[in-house]
C-alpha cells in the first residue's frame, strides 16, 4: 500500500522514490496524483538530469486541461514503487512532478478530501 495526505490546495499528494542511475541512491520527491493524466509520470528537467537519465529524441504530442496542445520530451526513470523497482516512462515537465493514470493502474485509489486527509493506493487482486 502507498499512502500519503491531501495538502492545502486540496491535492492528494504521495511520494515517489526514483533511484539515481549512476549510484542506485534513493531519492524522495512528492507527487500530485493526477487521474486526468493519460500518462504514467511527470518529472522536472533538472530531477530527471539531477538522476542521470537520459531524455529521448522522440516527443508526445498531449492536450492539457485547459486545451492547451503541448509537445512533451520523454525519458524512462527507475522507480521503487510499492516495494518493487520498476521502469516508468516520464513526460519531461518544467516545474510539477505528477503522478498519472497509468501508473495507478492495478490500483483503488482513496482520499480523504480535506488538508491532512489520507491519501491510499491499494494494489487491485
Amino acid at each position: 500500500m502507498i499512502t500519503g495526505r491531501v495538502n492545502r490546495r486540496y491535492e492528494a499528494v504521495i511520494t515517489i522514490t526514483l533511484t539515481s542511475l549512476a549510484t542506485r541512491e534513493y531519492h524522495h520527491f512528492p507527487a500530485v496524483i493526477d487521474t486526468g493524466l493519460d500518462h504514467f509520470l511527470t518529472l522536472p528537467r533538472e530531477v530527471i538530469l539531477r538522476l542521470g537519465y537520459p531524455i529521448s529524441n522522440e516527443t508526445r504530442p498531449m492536450v492539457l486541461a485547459d486545451g492547451q496542445r503541448r509537445v512533451f520530451e520523454e525519458a524512462v526513470v527507475g522507480a521503487f514503487w510499492d516495494g518493487a523497482p520498476k521502469a516508468v516512462p516520464a513526460l519531461v515537465s518544467e516545474s510539477e512532478t505528477l503522478v498519472g493514470a497509468r501508473l495507478l493502474a492495478g490500483y483503488y485509489l482513496g482520499a480523504a478530501m480535506l488538508p491532512g486527509g489520507l491519501v491510499t493506493l491499494t494494489k487491485l487482486p
